[in-house]
């Protein structure tokens, strides 16, 4: 018999699972379920006893609670389908926040695999870049999603696929929706910008889902200036037709308010609509950057930012430090050299106006807050008490922000009256330091970027060259940003003042180029105003085309919008011949032009005056309410200027003119054109109806009715 010769038998042993790691695939588990969310778990009290770190900024004191705290329950590493962290997660046990974790999905794997493993803490370093791919997506009319990957980049140079392990979201839900899975699903034509976030980082994708409109002509309007370049180009893109230009007598009255926040007079509108020359607009432009009433205008919108109010300045200090802002416009101070001379201001704020900014940032973090937010257009102050959710920004910037501004203090007088009628003195120390909260370190003065002011200089100083700097990533686009979102109501960020990368731009590329423009041109205020008012994109109508009815971000068309506070007032002095008497101001002096921010008018605080308490674009309202209604149909505010004897009606009456030249002043007083054939038989026959013995009635119920009309309250 032969002999069998028996292989020996190899047994293989499972393979060892890989280690999951708490900090790169635990953590941003809990982020993507919403475990620690600001709405749940991750608020600063926590939920129920159960607090984890903000998106899982702080890992080492998650793994802390759920580890040790509440006596292990949270995490059993000898039964893990029974931890508490996972029994509450898929509702196995009653919990407030529903159902978070699929029992057999992935998440649920990683963090039971995870406790069953021991439940250990790692080393593990967070991802150097964030990708999302593809990054930009066009999908017709036959394509309804896209699918999203999202990969990391980590310190040793090596790629992973994180999308399962990351947060999605979408900037317009009227647009598209984003799956927990990065699936990108339409709603509505329109761009959707996705932001991926994991372990702390961001990254965007744009998706533009396009109409299926086989009658769609791009319309190839001429390009005024480069403004015009990019946003057409962008329209194109976006199958969206601009509207057509607006007529003549629209722009008069638009460039009016926008250039110096007065309404044209009737001469000067019949004068504009005469002239045939064919740069008219560009002249009226010119005309109006030469005007005072430019200074009036435009210092006032950095009044509201900088804080003109006796509250915080004193009663002589609001008015010399309104001076100040205003001679600085009125000179055409470069934008960076306006800065600096606020930022590093000192003295009193009476002999030296700029230093009353730091009178109402009373500590260095309140400083950091509003510099960031005022000249650099970044909101920091969600970093104040934890890494800013969704951004780059940590509590070490916030901090490290903080130092560069720690070195203040305050001393009473000279000038000194009573407590809110004093001068204050603004002295810069050689000492001063700000301690992290949550580590007890001492930041070193660090800026939003990667340099550290010298500890023996003036702090405020080398922040301010930084700041200023022609290759500064922030200052420049936060300047251009403002002044654009001052001539169409809204930025090409917006909010105006919360740049993120969470947050783009409408147009990117416009603001980097307009940006660069403005620092080539050394930071002209009044070149970069004229250069957007002479664009094509400025003067297009408020009219839209069969495209463009629901754009509301790409400047299709001009954006209407209520005037504000300060131009209404002064608008009804306009349209009535009678300027408004402020108790206590000259005579003459217009709503743009008063001084101080607590002064009291009931018109001017019904229609959204701020108070000059904050930097935020938002402390002025231009929400329209009841009390606004009141004001204008009751009369109140300009029932004495219609009446009044050297008033435009009783001028007019007197003038003996006939009733239709009558009715055509009042219609270009008030809006800026003649009025219509129709609005002219309509009013005659008023004039007619009631008879000559109440011609003055007539007139006033005439100009009473434009006043309150959405021609004359919005600017279009």
């Amino acid at each position: 018999m032969p002999a069998i010769w028996l292989a020996p038998l190899l047994l293989l042993a499972p393979p060892t699972p890989e280690p999951v790691s708490f900090r790169r695939e635990v953590i941003p588990a809990l982020t993507r379920a919403g475990c620690n969310a600001g709405a749940c778990h991750g608020t600063p009290t926590g939920k129920n006893g159960f607090r984890l770190s903000l998106r899982g900024y702080d890992p080492s004191l998650d793994h802390h609670t759920l580890t040790r705290e509440f006596a292990g329950r949270r995490t059993d590493r000898h039964a893990p389908d029974a931890s508490l962290l996972l029994t509450k997660a898929t509702a196995r046990t009653p919990h407030e926040g529903g159902r978070r974790l699929d029992p057999d999905g992935e998440l649920y794997r990683l963090v039971r695999d995870w406790i069953g493993q021991g439940a250990t803490d790692d080393a593990a370093t967070p991802p150097t870049a964030l990708e999302v791919s593809p990054a930009r997506a066009v999908r017709d009319a036959r394509s309804s999603t896209q699918t999203l990957r999202v990969a990391a980049q980590f310190p040793d140079g090596s790629k992973k696929d994180v999308t399962h392990l990351t947060r999605f979201a979408v900037n317009d839900e009227a647009v598209a929706a984003v799956s927990a899975d990065g699936v990108v699903t339409r709603r509505a034509a329109g761009e959707a910008v996705v932001v991926a976030e994991y372990m702390g980082l961001v990254a965007t994708a744009v998706v533009l889902f396009l109409d299926d409109n086989p009658a769609f002509r791009w319309p190839d309007p001429p390009a005024h200036n480069l403004i015009d370049t990019h946003v057409f180009a962008r329209l194109k893109d976006l199958r969206i037709e601009p509207s057509d230009l607006c007529t003549d007598a629209e722009f008069v009255r638009r460039a009016h308010l926008d250039a110096i926040g007065r309404l044209p007079t009737p001469e000067r509108v019949r004068e504009f609509l005469a002239d045939r020359s064919p740069d008219r607009r560009a002249k009226l432009i010119d005309e109006l950057l030469a005007r005072d009433e430019y200074a009036d205008w435009w210092g006032l919108k950095w009044a509201d930012r900088l804080g003109v109010n006796q509250r915080f300045v004193g009663k002589i200090g609001a008015v010399k430090y309104h001076q100040w802002v205003r001679q600085q416009v009125a000179s055409n101070v470069p934008e960076d050299e306006f800065a600096r001379r606020i930022l590093t201001a000192s003295g009193g704020n009476y002999s030296n106006p700029p230093a009353g900014f730091y009178r109402r940032l009373r500590s260095p973090d309140v400083r950091a807050e509003e510099v960031s937010q005022l000249f650099l257009g970044v909101r920091i102050g969600c970093a104040k008490c934890h890494n800013h959710p969704g951004e780059r920004w940590t509590q070490d910037d916030y901090y490290g922000l903080a130092a560069v501004f720690a070195r203040l203090r305050y001393r009473d007088g000279p000038f000194f009256i009573q407590l809110y009628d004093k001068e204050e003195t603004v002295i810069p120390l050689r000492t001063g330091d700000v301690t992290q909260p949550r580590t007890g370190q001492v930041m070193a003065p660090k800026f939003l970027g990667d340099e550290t002011a010298a500890p023996d200089q003036d702090r405020r100083e080398a922040f301010a060259r930084w700041l200023t700097a022609p290759d500064n990533p922030f200052f420049a686009r936060a300047a251009v940003n403002r002044i654009w979102n001052h001539l169409f109501g809204r930025g090409l960020v917006e909010p105006v003042d919360d740049f993120r990368t969470t947050n783009p731009a409408s147009h990117p590329s416009l603001l980097d180029a307009l940006a660069a423009d403005f620092v080539k041109h050394g930071y002209d205020r009044k070149r970069l105003i004229r250069l957007v008012m002479t664009s094509r994109t400025y003067q297009l109508s408020h009219r839209p085309t069969p495209t463009n009815g629901a754009d509301e971000k790409y400047f299709s068309k001009y954006p209407v919008r209520r005037l504000g506070a300060e131009q209404l007032l002064d608008a009804i002095a306009d349209a009535t011949g009678v300027p408004d008497k402020f108790p206590e101001v000259p005579t003459g002096t217009p709503a743009a032009a008063l001084a101080d921010g607590e002064y009291k008018h009931p018109l001017l605080e019904a229609f959204g005056r701020p108070a000059r308490a904050m930097a935020c674009e938002c402390e002025r309202s231009s929400d329209t309410t009841l009390g606004q209604a009141l004001h204008l149909v009751g009369g109140f505010t300009f029932d004495k200027q219609l009446r009044h004897p050297d008033g435009r009606v009783s001028k007019l009456l007197k003038s003996g003119k006939p009733d239709t030249e009558i009715v055509e002043e009042l219609f270009l007083a008030a809006f800026s054109r003649p009025p219509t054939n129709a609005e002219r038989a309509r009013m005659i026959a008023h004039f007619a109806a009631r008879g000559t013995g109440q011609r003055r009635a007539v007139a006033e119920d005439v100009l009473h009715a434009l006043l309150n009309s959405n021609e004359f309250l919005f600017q279009h």
